[in-house]
């Protein structure tokens, strides 16, 4: 009798788990839509960690079968803000799992990084700059002449506040590599634009993170633990 209903109750916890695993975040462009006010839950990688962690304990399949589902989507599980960080959690020796999803996941996330990290780094050799732009008026088209030009560090943009507004907003949206500031000397005032490295940098500093995850990932003492290995 105790077998039966123990049975009758891992079936309808399996079932429940399908139901669930049906209903992951996928496609964003599919996402229902919200009230105005209503600002989008971003994915969290303790969401992850959780998922795997409960259906591993319950049904190996199911957690391949999100495995999978988390894998066509990285756009929504994006690996560096959610796959990363959820599988450095999950392949702790301490961590609970089902090590083949979790085998899965661990190789996406290596994979990324060393992608990464063999993609050519080092700073800027002259002035020129990445030029596209959101925007194709004409003051755009000048801002982009500037950033394309190798040997122009700094221009300056002599124009109404409404001009100077959107080329700032232009320079923004494109995430263009400019330190800006505004000379209020004479009317009307310039905006002046001085071209940075700040690209280069945020690789850099991207670098090193790839680097420091990786080799928590390829430990040698403790992968073959992780992962189930001798």
């Amino acid at each position: 009798m105790f077998l039966t209903a123990l049975a009758r109750f891992g079936a309808a916890a399996r079932a429940v788990n399908v139901i669930g695993v049906e209903a992951l975040p996928g496609d964003p462009t599919r996402t229902p839509p919200r009230d105005a006010w209503e600002r989008p839950r971003p994915m969290e990688p303790g969401f992850l960690v959780d998922l795997l962690t409960a259906l591993g304990q319950i049904d190996a399949a199911l957690a391949d079968r999100a495995v999978d589902h988390i894998l066509a989507w990285p756009q929504t599980y994006e690996p560096d803000a959610v796959l990363v960080p959820a599988v450095l959690r999950l392949t702790t020796p301490e961590a609970p799992q089902e090590r083949a999803a979790i085998q899965r996941l661990y190789t996406a996330a290596v994979a990324h990084l060393r992608t990464r990290i063999a993609e050519p780094l080092e700073p800027p050799r002259d002035w020129g700059r990445a030029s596209a732009l959101v925007c194709a008026c004409a003051h755009c088209r000048d801002l982009s002449r500037f950033l394309a030009d190798p040997e122009r560090p700094t221009w300056t943009f002599k124009a109404p506040e409404t001009a100077r507004r959107h080329v700032e907003e232009s320079i923004r949206r494109s995430g263009c590599d400019l330190d800006l500031a505004t000379d209020r000397r004479g009317r009307p005032y310039s905006l002046v634009c001085t071209k940075n490295q700040a690209s280069y940098d945020r690789r850099a500093h991207q670098r090193q993170h790839d680097l420091a995850h990786l080799a928590r990932l390829e430990a040698p003492s403790d992968r073959g633990r992780r992962l189930g290995g001798e």
